[in-house]
């Protein structure tokens, strides 16, 4: 893993990259937190997806962080722009935050694993 310029939107830790798949994710060491650029979670979400079992896997050794979710968090991309928290999906009623400009996904620590089951 490398630590590049991002930084996680919940403890301003810079995020590390770690690649699966071909897709280079951006992981916060801090709270277990993962964002995804535009369209990189489709590669991940389904419970089949060996990838998704590895990323899982690997977010795994984070222990869960109390979380508040009420704490607006701003894109890494775009720190100007606020995340707009939302349900995942109607099937699937994970609330997930994702950047309105860039499309990009935060995923706290458990939140992959809750989407993939």
């Amino acid at each position: 893993m490398t630590i590049h310029h991002i930084r996680c939107p919940r403890s301003s830790t810079a995020l590390s990259r770690l690649r699966i798949g071909g897709i280079d994710t951006d992981l916060c060491e801090d709270c277990g937190g993962l964002w995804l650029d535009r369209l990189e979670l489709a590669r991940f979400q389904h419970p089949e997806s060996v990838f998704g079992d590895a990323l899982v896997a690997h977010l795994n050794q984070f222990p869960p962080t109390l979380i508040d979710h009420s704490i607006r968090l701003t894109c890494p991309r775009h720190p100007d722009m606020v995340l707009l928290r939302r349900k995942f999906s109607p099937a699937v009623p994970i609330e997930i935050d994702e950047c309105p400009e860039c499309g990009g996904i935060w995923l706290d620590s458990d939140e992959l694993a809750q989407i993939r089951r």
